[in-house]
């Protein structure tokens, strides 16, 4: 009786067993089928073959039964630890490579963060560099516009000073003349005296008026004509003067008679055209 106890207590044991090896493994199986698939077939086939081999080890002898016992008991505590421990090296490769996906991706997030900064930094150095650049070809063509204004100005005012400077050298120049005609004037007046035609200074000469006149004519041309050139005042440098028979016709008697007259005439018109020839001579011409 005893021993029939014994044998019920050790296959309760035995299955008792199985059952718990039985359990890891489905549970090993469930955690490989969710990353692979393939290794829940080899682990129910495995447990299959648990199950068989202990049904058949039952039906021995119970001296086999104490043998089978404890090497399904060892049998059992290496399945579980090693069950055990292929459940561990799985959850620790799971956690390791996902640990690697997070590293990985957040190293790639970061690159691409570093990549955007830099590329938001050059855009903004550019743009900076392009707003120097427009600035300083603003400033570059307002100093142009400002130089080419100021170099105009300046040519203006040289101009208009040349042509003050210059109208002032004619007037000055002018002046100078006007002057120097003046002083040579009075200088001839005094070295060659003039007298009014009287016919008492010619011996009642009857053509002394023709040779007077005609030597006023001839002298107020030729006066006029050396002011306006600026030349001295000098009448006997005529050959009017210097011939003094302007006009002279055989009828008209005795040539020394005529010329003294006609040089008389002559001088009194060389003053008045040497001293008023501005009013004788207009555009070039000589009008009496």
């Amino acid at each position: 009786m005893k021993i029939k106890d014994l044998k019920n207590q050790v296959a309760f044991l035995f299955a008792s067993a199985v059952l718990v090896v039985g359990g890891l493994n489905l549970s090993n199986a469930r955690a490989q089928g969710r990353r692979g698939g393939g290794s829940s077939s080899s682990s129910s086939s495995s447990s299959s073959s648990s199950r068989s081999s202990s049904s058949s080890s039952s039906s021995r002898s119970s001296s086999s039964s104490n043998s089978s016992r404890s090497s399904n008991s060892g049998g059992s505590s290496r399945s579980s630890s090693s069950g055990n421990g292929g459940g561990r090296s799985w959850g620790r490769g799971d956690g390791q490579s996902r640990s690697r996906d997070n590293g990985s991706s957040r190293s790639s997030g970061n690159s691409a963060r570093s990549e955007n900064r830099t590329r938001d930094r050059s855009n903004d150095s550019n743009s900076v560099v392009l707003t120097s650049n427009r600035e300083r070809d603003l400033n570059s063509d307002g100093n142009r516009r400002r130089d080419r204004d100021r170099k105009r100005d300046r040519d203006r005012d040289r101009d208009r000073d040349r042509h003050f400077n210059r109208r002032n050298v004619g007037l000055d120049r002018n002046r100078d003349r006007d002057e120097w005609r003046r002083r040579e004037y009075e200088r001839g007046r005094l070295l060659y005296r003039t007298r009014s035609y009287e016919s008492s200074n010619y011996g009642y000469y009857q053509y002394s008026s023709n040779a007077y006149e005609q030597g006023y004519r001839d002298g107020l041309f030729t006066g006029a004509s050396d002011a306006r050139r600026g030349e001295s005042y000098d009448p006997e440098r005529s050959h009017f003067y210097r011939h003094g028979a302007g006009g002279f016709l055989s009828i008209f008697g005795s040539p020394s008679s005529y010329g003294m007259a006609y040089r008389d005439g002559f001088l009194r018109g060389y003053e008045e055209g040497y001293q008023n020839w501005q009013s004788y001579f207009i555009g070039g011409r000589f009008y009496r």
